[in-house]
């Protein structure tokens, strides 16, 4: 018999992108300018306000290019103004994709997208994932429906039954090696997935997204 590869075991949930949406809460602080500190949530046209800078597109931008806008947009007031914006609550429809993908995160559902189009937008597939063997979650962490799709067959043959709509909450999982036991692999991933995950909304960010951005766990109070 021909040896297999041992199961992958997760060990580590990498966050690196965040998409901002409309009813997102964010608070915007600027180092030792206190009176720029400002929580506020985006508005339905993905719009927030602020101060010295007036209006700013919100919607639609990672967390860090909002943050570098906000700097450039404080920089003809304030000499190398240090600027950071954390999550304080999520309004918007979000899926989250992690594992093997280029910038997994947490990415806006405000238009109908399949599972190929969410991996797009996490940057793709790396060289060692096994596309065959995508594991969507989906309807929260205690009692989910745990699907694996072949997006090898998506991608070679337009399998629609593989490449699936999306629903709110959903989550990808892009191993390195084929899951054979979905249940057992998910209570491995289970349980560094469920620690970070906030009770309300099933939405996290659990370490530093990049240097300079902060560490929040979000919720939807």
């Amino acid at each position: 018999d021909v040896p297999q590869a041992p199961e992958e075991t997760p060990k580590e949930i990498k966050i690196t992108e965040f998409i901002l949406g409309a009813g997102d809460t964010i608070e915007i602080t600027v180092y030792r300018q206190d009176d720029l500190k400002k929580s506020v949530q985006i508005d339905r046209t993905g719009i927030i306000t602020y101060p010295l800078i007036g209006d700013i597109q919100a919607a639609g931008l990672s967390v860090l290019k909002l943050r570098d806008n906000i700097r450039d947009g404080l920089s003809k007031y304030l000499i190398d103004p240090q600027v950071s914006v954390s999550i304080v609550s999520v309004q918007s429809q979000k899926v989250i994709v992690l594992g093997e993908v280029k910038n997994p995160g947490l990415f806006n559902l405000d238009v109908p997208l399949t599972v190929l189009e969410a991996i797009t937008q996490a940057g793709g597939f790396n060289l060692d994932s096994k596309k065959q063997s995508v594991l969507l979650i989906r309807g929260g962490m205690k009692k989910p429906e745990l699907i694996t799709l072949n997006m090898e067959k998506a991608l070679k043959e337009a399998d629609l039954t593989q490449n699936v709509l999306l629903q709110r909450g959903d989550i990808i999982y892009v191993p390195r090696t084929f899951i054979s036991n979905v249940d057992r692999f998910f209570t491995h991933l289970s349980t560094i997935i469920s620690p970070l995950l906030s009770l309300e909304s099933g939405y996290f960010i659990g370490q530093q997204i990049e240097k300079g951005a902060s560490s929040t766990a979000v919720s939807t109070k």
